[in-house]
């Protein structure tokens, strides 16, 4: 990544999307410990390379359409209708955010206010709803 950073700085700049997960906001074991990490590495690169013009996002959709979960062999069935995203919209809202220098993106409102809950509610019950989740 530190030659990616040094491209950009010495053409004025870029744009670097980390596509993390609201999964970085809760207890899911090493998924969503590395998200986290992800999260935060953003925020910090945006912050450390601000003065060469380069902006860095995380970007953390919930479950979005895609071949992912068919990959890792994962059931999603479990998984509410109201909770899948479709691709493009949130490829539109990382933009979107990015466009407006948002270090962290959390496409549609449900996802937001799912990522808040899940840091400030208490542990027990966001680790019992993780718990369910997949």
């Amino acid at each position: 990544m530190d030659a990616a950073f040094k491209t950009m700085a010495g053409r004025g700049g870029g744009q670097i999307i980390n596509v993390a997960s609201v999964a970085a906001f809760t207890p899911r074991g090493a998924y969503s410990a590395h998200k986290a990490w992800l999260v935060n590495f953003s925020r910090w690169a945006d912050l450390h390379y601000d003065d060469v013009n380069i902006s860095v996002q995380a970007l953390c959709p919930g479950f979005v359409r895609t071949e992912f979960h068919q990959r890792g062999q994962m059931d999603i069935s479990g998984v509410p209708r109201w909770m899948w995203l479709k691709a493009d919209k949130v490829v539109a809202a990382s933009l979107r955010d990015l466009d407006r220098d948002k270090t962290l993106s959390i496409p549609t409102a449900r996802y937001k206010v799912l990522a808040t809950l899940a840091q400030y509610m208490p542990k027990s019950i966001v680790a019992r709803a993780a718990k369910r989740g997949r």
